[in-house]
């Protein structure tokens, strides 16, 4: 009797190895070793670190550029995206420094790697406006001098076509910008942006 419990204990052992065996680690244990499928919604923000450069002085629109994922990125209680992960994208909008006006970049995501395979994953971020704020945190600046004085403001629609305003300083202002070509907006391998998922994405 003794024999017959261990024989049926260790036949059970071995018919359930091929259920967990493969699962992924840090993403449970199912029966067909995958985790479901998941979506990661609209909404959810991507920390990007650039890989390559991008600059105002001679981006232009569908011009391609590389980054990697700084932290992972969770959905439904997995990890979908992780921290490394491969993200490819393109500049929407440039518009180089020139007299009387600032330079403004506009990028977006592509798709990412997962797994070596390339996944659509539409992602923007606000455009990056010479002399703003965010660009001087950004350390997205080169060039030019008292431009940086100047915050810029973009209004209208999705901001790849935004006009460019909110002088600061009257008529001083003014005169610098008509009298200089202005700082460039430059992105160097390393600086991170925020990106907004702009609809839900199935990702498995």
């Amino acid at each position: 009797m003794m024999k017959r419990t261990m024989t049926t204990a260790a036949l059970a052992t071995i018919m359930t190895l091929p259920l967990l065996s493969g699962c992924r680690e840090g993403e449970g244990r199912y029966a067909d070793g995958f985790a479901p499928r998941v979506t990661l919604p609209s909404g959810t923000h991507v920390t990007v670190r650039l890989t390559t450069s991008v600059s105002t002085e001679s981006a232009k629109v569908g011009d391609a550029w590389t980054g990697v994922v700084v932290g992972p990125v969770r959905a439904g209680g997995h990890e979908i995206i992780a921290a490394g992960t491969e993200v490819r994208g393109t500049v929407t909008g440039a518009q180089e420094a020139r007299r009387g006006s600032r330079a403004m970049l506009d990028v977006a995501i592509e798709e990412v790697v997962v797994d070596g395979r390339p996944l659509s994953l539409p992602a923007v971020t606000d455009p990056v406006i010479a002399g703003s704020p965010r660009a001087r945190n950004l350390g997205a600046i080169a060039g030019g001098a008292a431009a940086g004085a100047l915050i810029g403001k973009a209004v209208g629609g999705d901001g790849k076509d935004a006009a460019i305003g909110g002088l600061i300083g009257g008529a001083a202002a003014t005169g610098v910008v008509a009298q200089t070509k202005g700082y460039q907006v430059v992105f160097k391998p390393g600086t991170e942006l925020v990106f907004t998922v702009s609809e839900d994405v199935a990702m498995r």
